[in-house]
């Protein structure tokens, strides 16, 4: 009689084959631990040893179970009939859980993520602790052809109680398969014979080891639980793991693994296992790839814009509440036609879901959370299904819109509204679901069966209803929703109407104030100065020519008044005032300060001092020139010019508030008119309707009908003339504390100049973070190589301690490493040194140090490091590495100036006292920029990010010491100084 025979490569067909990848291999391996009665399973993937530990704290399995459960396929344990973990759980006094898994075949989808694999289990139950037992199994055997499935021996081991295998016991276990395979190797090809060769040779474990690694779920003591140790694993793994960021993705192991259980709902109940995964770069670096706060939180979805939440019945009917812009959640019901009065094949579930609007001024929600929240949307963004509170795959992945929502959004935005990128929530199945909607073999998604139809035609009918009932230009329901929108969209209009208009106006002042301030250093003022008191000298020379003391007066009086109106004329050329109701960015206010000190040094130097060789070249006339006709002609001359400004302004005063009332009178006769018109249109479809032939109902509706018409037209026009009234009402003028008149304006330009030193100071945070995170990315990346290579200079030093020879070269490369290992350091706490406390640094060691590393450069631009005999001899204690970076920084810097400059170009190095001084023969620091040198993101060199100074006067706070810039002196650049703070007030420093 002829019997069904079973070859091995049904194994490889019924796990590798099915699972669709990685991601779904461990979601469903998760899901055995959720049924082992677990309540934390966790994956370590410790890549330089390519290992996989996937471990759980459940029930375990027994020696026996092991045996007859684990490696006998399709068993019954999870089906009807099969509940022998519920009836050990329920004596533990655990709370019964609905098994998640269904065919017994869930334990073969270790093979997606590695050749081999290492099973260890301890079991609990109600007498107590089983013995541990240990598992070898190579999937590739498997996959060989021709062998059939009893020919493969699976060693099998138990270890007592207290005890877990060593890595002799492991080797013992992978040598009794290797010996099974010598007796098959006849029937293997060659190369895939070699391949489980190279696979077998590379298990390297020692699993009661590896549990001194392990935080949660180990097996050391007396405790339960199931690992599973893969070992090499499959290079998708990595593929898997690694983020796309110019995709705007997250990695396909993070997309399909976050989310594992329900934890974004706000409420929802406590998950009933909790699910992690740690990527483990190098010994000591670590990443949580599904850790909680890579998903969605509950606070974020609280803050979205919109939330829908409620049941679908058993006939499909939705019956929940509608928050929409974060309004009072109200009662809404949605019907689905097709019902029909029969009852869904999927059964009923709930829904609970948030959406965010896709344009940032259509949203409530402060921008940087909106940026966060599109940014997550982007990567994770869907609708996730959970049954008993664990997701089913794929769906929340954002390319697995299984109700077709962009598709309908596609043929009209407006129409169908809801982007599946712009929602995330949860539809929740009850657990007699399982019966109707079921999944695929390979876990990817529900079988397209009827319930799964009516499934999804009652969630497409539900959002195409939700849009027309909220979301459409004629939603009944709608109100709300347009009219916040519309006030949102109208105020970021009107703000980017204003910045716009500010930022014209800035721009103008910006290029105004960089001429005036480019004139001043192009000595314009003095050469204007210098024509006028020309033209005066020699109109008093033809003065004195005339016969005439009376006329010789009155020319003199006539070009003294001229002369001074002239450089008054220049003075106000060069004057520069800030726009009213214009606020200043940080930098241009900084400008403009800096023009302002510049300004009064040249009306110090040269405005006033050309008033008195006006008033000193007419003495030396001696004419007798009366002082009080000299004074009242200079006055009236000065009363007449102010005075013929302010009428000029008066007038254009005037002419704009007529323009204005023009304006306002022609819009608001325009809004009468057409309302007027709207009325009329009204009037005339009363006439064209016969009362008489409408009944009492239709009669009130017309009415109502009419009615809100007349109401929405009016409401429309009230608007318009009430923010017409509210605007000239801010036309204000007022007297402030000090007797100064104040426009509305004034108050205007204060506000706007502090929200742009907010959004700025927003900007540089980001602009930090995002390097803070660079930053991190190469400390993350170098810091295991950073590690060896200390690691190998402390093993140099013994050497260098006895070897004169080689301990120069033991400190050279200990003070570079250190100059290196500083710039990881920077942004972060100064904990990685070589030197556990401070040293003795001396001037003599940072001089070698800075010309062995400008060495190059220097010869190239013909630059002298001078280095004095006071900074030779200077002695402190510090790290190298605090004090080191900001020596190169202000000598990369001086380079950079000097290397154009005429010679001598010399970088000195000096020392004062307890102060360390750099100080250059370049340009110097101007004096519109020692107030600014130091702050972050300012800098006047090309390409610069004014982050250098920054952090080196941040670095040496740190440590209790201060850098300063010195004053000016003739024949010498900048001059910075490195002291103790408690000497800081000795100078004027920049801000801090």
């Amino acid at each position: 009689m002829a019997k069904f025979r079973t070859r091995a490569r049904t194994v490889d067909m019924l796990g590798r084959q099915q699972i669709a990848g990685i991601p779904n291999a461990i979601s469903e391996l998760f899901k055995n631990a959720h049924d082992a009665y677990a309540a934390h399973v966790q994956v370590d993937f410790y890549r330089p040893e390519q290992l996989v530990v996937l471990r759980d704290d459940g029930l375990g399995m027994t020696p026996a179970e092991v045996i007859e459960r684990w490696l006998v396929l399709g068993t019954e344990s999870k089906v009807s009939g099969g509940n022998e973990l519920a009836r050990v759980a329920e004596d533990l006094g655990l709370q019964p859980r609905i098994p998640m898994g269904e065919k017994g075949i869930g334990r073969l989808a270790i093979a997606a993520i590695g050749p081999q694999v290492l099973v260890l289990t301890r079991a609990k139950r109600s007498d107590g602790f089983s013995p541990a037992v240990a598992s070898f199994i190579n999937w590739s055997l498997f996959a060989l052809p021709g062998i059939s499935l009893d020919e493969i021996e699976v060693p099998v081991k138990e270890f007592p109680l207290g005890s877990l295998p060593s890595s002799d016991d492991v080797a013992s276990l992978v040598h009794v398969v290797k010996q099974n395979f010598q007796e098959l190797r006849h029937r293997v090809e060659p190369d895939a014979a070699q391949e489980i060769d190279d696979q077998l040779n590379q298990v390297h474990l020692d699993p009661a080891a590896l549990q001194r690694r392990f935080q949660t779920a180990s097996l050391a003591g007396e405790v339960s639980g199931t690992q599973f140790f893969i070992q090499p694993t499959d290079p998708m793994l990595e593929v898997s793991l690694d983020t796309r960021p110019q995709r705007r993705r997250t990695g396909d192991l993070q997309r399909f693994l976050m989310g594992f259980t329900n934890t974004m709902v706000p409420g929802a109940t406590p998950p009933p296992i909790v699910a992690a995964f740690h990527d483990h770069r190098s010994a000591d670096l670590e990443d949580s790839v599904i850790g909680p706060e890579e998903f969605f939180t509950p606070s974020e979805f609280q803050s979205a814009d919109h939330h829908f939440q409620g049941e679908f019945d058993s006939y499909g009917q939705f019956k929940g509440t509608v928050a929409i812009y974060g309004g009072l959640p109200e009662a809404h019901s949605v019907t689905w036609p097709e019902a029909r009065g029969r009852e869904t094949a999927c059964g009923p579930f709930r829904i609970n879901f948030a959406y965010v609007q896709g344009a940032s001024r259509e949203s409530r929600i402060p921008r940087e959370l909106w940026d966060k929240l599109i940014t997550k949307l982007n990567a994770i963004g869907g609708l996730y299904i959970y049954r008993n509170g664990i997701r089913i795959l794929p769906y929340g992945n954002t390319d697995f819109d299984f109700i077709q929502i962009e598709q309908r959004r596609n043929l009209g935005a407006q129409y169908y509204f809801f982007s599946y990128r712009r929602m995330f929530g949860a539809i929740e199945l009850p657990p007699d679901s399982s019966s109707r909607l079921v999944e695929k073999a390979g876990r990817e998604g529900f079988r397209d069966n009827r319930a799964y139809r009516d499934f999804r035609a009652i969630l497409e009918n539900f959002f195409v209803q939700l849009a027309a009932d909220f979301f459409r230009d004629d939603a009944l329901l709608g109100e709300q929703y347009r009219g916040i929108k519309e006030d949102l969209d109208r105020q970021s209009r009107l703000l980017e109407r204003r910045a716009r208009q500010s930022r014209e106006r800035r721009q103008v002042f910006a290029s105004a104030l960089a001429d005036r301030a480019s004139q001043l250093g192009d000595e314009k003022p003095q050469q204007s100065v210098e024509a006028v008191i020309e033209k005066f000298n020699n109109v008093l020379d033809a003065a004195t020519q005339m016969g005439d003391l009376e006329a010789q007066i009155r020319a003199v009086l006539f070009a003294e008044s001229d002369a001074r109106q002239d450089i008054a004329g220049i003075r106000n050329q060069f004057r520069i005032s800030q726009p009213r109701g214009v606020g200043l960015s940080r930098s241009l206010r900084r400008d403009l300060e800096a023009y302002r000190v510049e300004f009064a040094s040249i009306d110090k130097d040269v405005f006033q001092p050309a008033y008195k060789r006006i008033d000193e070249a007419i003495k030396n006339l001696k004419l007798d020139v009366n002082r009080r006709r000299r004074f009242e002609a200079g006055a009236e001359a000065s009363q007449s010019a102010a005075r013929s400004i302010i009428v000029q302004r008066q007038r254009e005063s005037q002419t704009v508030l007529r323009e204005t009332a023009d304006r306002v009178t022609n819009a608001t006769r325009e809004i009468i008119a057409d309302f007027e018109m709207t009325l009329s249109g009204i009037s005339q479809r009363l006439q064209r309707i016969d009362i008489n032939s409408l009944s009492d109902g239709e009669m009130i509706d017309l009415m109502l009908k009419i009615d809100e018409e007349i109401d929405s037209a009016a409401s429309r026009k009230r608007e318009v003339l009430e923010g017409i009234s509210q605007q000239l009402e801010a036309v204000t003028v007022v007297t402030d504390e000090t007797g100064e008149l104040v426009t509305q304006l004034d108050v205007m330009g204060a506000a706007e100049e502090e929200l742009l030193a907010l959004q700025e100071r927003a900007e540089a945070d980001l602009e930090l973070t995002h390097l803070g995170m660079a930053i991190g990315i190469i400390d993350h990346e170098f810091q295991a190589t950073i590690r060896s290579v200390r690691n190998h200079l402390r093993r140099l030093r013994s050497w260098a301690n006895v070897n004169e020879q080689l301990r120069d070269v033991y400190e050279g490369i200990t003070v570079n490493f250190e100059h290196l290992d500083s710039y990881l350091t920077l942004f972060t706490p100064l904990h990685r040194r070589l030197y556990s406390r401070e040293i003795e640094i001396r001037g003599g060691d940072i001089s070698k140090f800075v010309n062995d590393l400008f060495n190059d450069r220097c010869a190239r631009h013909e630059i002298k490091i001078v280095t004095t005999r006071n900074f030779l001899n200077h002695r402190f204690k510090g790290f190298p590495s605090t004090f080191y970076p900001v020596f190169v920084n202000l000598i990369d810097n001086a380079v950079f100036w000097l290397q154009d400059r005429a010679q001598p170009r010399i970088v000195r190095l000096d020392a004062e006292g307890d102060a360390m001084i750099v100080s250059d023969t370049g340009p110097g620091v101007g004096n519109r920029d020692r107030e600014a040198i130091f702050e972050m993101g300012f800098t006047r060199k090309p390409g610069g990010r004014g982050l250098g100074l920054y952090i080196s006067r941040d670095v040496l706070k740190r440590v209790d010491y201060d850098l300063l810039l010195d004053e000016p002196s003739e024949g010498q650049g900048a001059a910075f100084r490195i002291q103790p703070v408690r000497n800081s007030n000795a100078l004027t420093e920049g801000p801090s």
